[in-house]
């Protein structure tokens, strides 16, 4: 999401020296960044001061390297496991993965990228402190951010409900992307949905009910696809899918994330055999990392008076089975 050109003056200074300014786009994503800035530095200090002898750089790259993993740690061991139908905890333990086919070096392709824009999950209207938030009006402005402080944030995104993925139910002030998504599909000429599907190991579908039980869903891709099921795009097809049932996501992303997410994550640099170890990431770091297995974990060590009386959880995504579909 782009910092629109005419923001104003007063919502510019409220933003954050991020990365990139994606980081600001909403106060939700601008406190997860500000979260994982605060656990880096304070790993910083807690590795400077069991290793005296190291300089800045050092010190900081170590840091880094550990937020990275304690990164990927919470990917998989709660926002995965979060929304995975599956009745099994899955683990970030890399081990397994070192002689894996997939195993690769980490890459990322247009089509992980394109099914992982879930706007529709994005609601209109968020909690704040308490009080109904629209969303709109909550992008790149951090201004309640600074107000009310971190822990208030973690707070209000786990009592926000999200939507429920699918077509047909993006809000106003996102419908723009997901034109621009369709156009980038078109344009990076990629293959149909059903070779997509055939690609993931599932049978090529013949009828738009088989890709849809509603009566809606199904009406408008026969309209727009001129009743040939096999000029569905591959973009459209991802989010007409139905859930499955305690599923978050359809059944094509579910499988291509799976495949996609484990390769990118587990194969990161610093996970491989002969880095991913203490010595790596220093006594102190390494012990951060096996404490860490969720974005409570982190806050607990990184708000002033830890997470008592807040709720942490999954931020954005703890009713994602329950959520209604709103259109």
């Amino acid at each position: 999401m782009k910092m629109p050109d005419s923001l104003p003056a007063d919502r510019k200074a409220t933003l954050f020296a991020f990365g990139g300014e994606r980081a600001n786009s909403t106060l939700f994503t601008a406190a997860i960044n500000t979260l994982f800035l605060r656990e880096h530095n304070r790993l910083c200090g807690v590795i400077e001061a069991a290793n005296p002898g190291w300089d800045d750089e050092r010190v900081f790259q170590t840091a880094r390297n550990v937020s990275v993993v304690q990164l990927i740690k919470v990917v998989v061991e709660e926002y995965i496991n979060h929304i995975s139908p599956y009745w099994f905890r899955l683990l970030s333990d890399p081990s397994p993965c070192y002689t894996a086919g997939w195993n690769r070096e980490n890459w990322i392709p247009v089509e992980f990228n394109l099914l992982y824009r879930w706007h529709s999950l994005v609601p209109e209207t968020a909690v704040w402190n308490g009080a109904p938030m629209p969303i709109s009006g909550a992008r790149f402005g951090n201004q309640p951010l600074l107000r009310d402080g971190l822990g208030i944030a973690l707070d209000s995104a786990s009592k926000s409900q999200v939507w429920r993925l699918g077509l047909f139910n993006t809000a106003e002030f996102l419908r723009p992307v997901e034109l621009a998504s369709l156009k980038q599909g078109r344009d990076n000429r990629l293959a149909s949905y059903n070779d997509y599907r055939e690609r993931m190991k599932y049978p090529r579908v013949t009828r738009f009910e088989q890709i849809s039980g509603d009566p809606e869903v199904v009406a408008a891709l026969k309209r727009l696809y001129a009743n040939d099921v096999e000029r569905v795009e591959f973009f459209v097809g991802l989010f007409a899918e139905d859930p499955p049932e305690r599923s978050a996501v359809p059944p094509l992303i579910g499988r291509m994330v799976a495949l996609d997410a484990f390769s990118h994550a587990l194969t990161n640099p610093l996970l491989s055999p002969h880095v991913f170890k203490e010595e790596t990431f220093s006594p102190a770091g390494w012990a951060s990392i096996a404490k860490t297995s969720s974005l409570r974990d982190l806050a607990d060590r990184n708000l002033p008076n830890g997470t008592a009386g807040l709720r942490i959880f999954r931020s954005l995504c703890q009713i994602i089975y329950f959520a209604p579909k709103l259109r």
